[in-house]
């Protein structure tokens, strides 16, 4: 029988997957390339893990392309841990100290610092200052400067939807996101026992190239591809148990082996599992080939 390429951890121990990140722009970038744009900074990085809407792969990504100002020391690794970094994570930090003060390397491309410092706006404004409007303004901007990027697109989908509660618009920057190499990201609660009585928190994203569940407690990581995800269905008899909250399965499909994943959103709200539904049928759908595709049963 095939092994599936799904899988679920509890170690902590991350796997490859690549969407967009809200620390800083990429850009060009070689196989023996030197540090580009400018170096990710301590606050930076920890407002980044603690907004909770980067997958810790593309931060390691960033990381590694553009090194970081500081060096780990064991107050801030404990501190890198709290906000939620993964092993990667700090691997990275202690493998990418940049302390060069060569002014071209902190520099970087004028865009790209602008770029980013609209992003970092943004992050300041949505969650240290409470003004979700605010941050559209600074992200709309962003989208100005760079259309094709898909980081300010993915952040405004979220703003929208969990700070101004505008899901309209919040699925409409969600498909901008996907078609633009980024994701879609849900906060949810993910089943640990069957029943919802054990839970953890974390975030969905969901791409053109599969889906992501990672935990808030760095226990849990649940990926595999969009090929691989066979139909969602509303649980109404889990949702009976545990009032209040849509619960909806993710069935997962490879040869003869089956597996199922339960969430439910964060806030409780049905039309937020129908949208995950779409974002997940018509993410598949925009690939080629299709072979089969997403079913929602309400």
């Amino acid at each position: 029988m095939q092994k599936p390429d799904f899988k679920f951890s509890k170690s902590g121990v991350l796997l490859k997957f690549s969407v967009a990140c809200l620390l800083i722009f990429i850009i060009n970038f070689g196989a023996f390339a030197q540090y580009r744009g400018a170096p990710v900074k301590k606050d930076r990085l920890l407002k980044a893990l603690r907004s909770k809407q980067l997958q810790t792969a593309d931060i390691v990504t960033i990381i590694n392309r553009n090194g970081v100002d500081f060096r780990l020391t064991p107050e801030l690794r404990r501190a890198l841990i709290a906000a939620g970094a993964r092993p990667e994570i700090i691997r990275a930090v202690e493998e990418n100290p940049r302390l060069s003060s060569d002014a071209t390397n902190r520099r970087g491309k004028r865009s790209a610092q602008n770029y980013e410092d609209l992003l970092d706006q943004a992050i300041i404004s949505y969650k240290d200052r409470k003004n979700p409007a605010a941050a559209v303004r600074f992200l709309e901007s962003a989208v100005k400067l760079s259309p094709k990027d898909p980081k300010a697109f993915q952040m405004l989908g979220y703003v929208n939807l969990y700070g101004l509660n505008n899901p309209a618009r919040a699925e409409k920057y969600m498909r901008q996101a996907i078609e633009n190499g980024g994701s879609a990201v849900f906060r949810v609660y993910h089943d640990d026992n069957g029943n919802f009585m054990r839970r953890c928190t974390g975030s969905l994203y969901i791409s053109s190239n599969g889906v992501r569940y990672e935990s808030d407690d760095n226990m849990h990581t649940f990926e595999t591809t969009l090929g691989n995800v066979e139909k969602i269905k509303l649980d109404r008899e889990s949702s009976k148990i545990w009032k209040k909250h849509p619960i909806y399965k993710v069935f997962l499909k490879i040869g003869d082996a089956e597996a199922k994943f339960r969430f439910a959103p964060v806030t409780g709200k049905e039309f937020e599992t129908k949208m995950a539904a779409r974002m997940f049928i018509e993410s598949q759908l925009n690939r080629r080939p299709v072979r089969t595709p997403v079913n929602f049963i309400p």
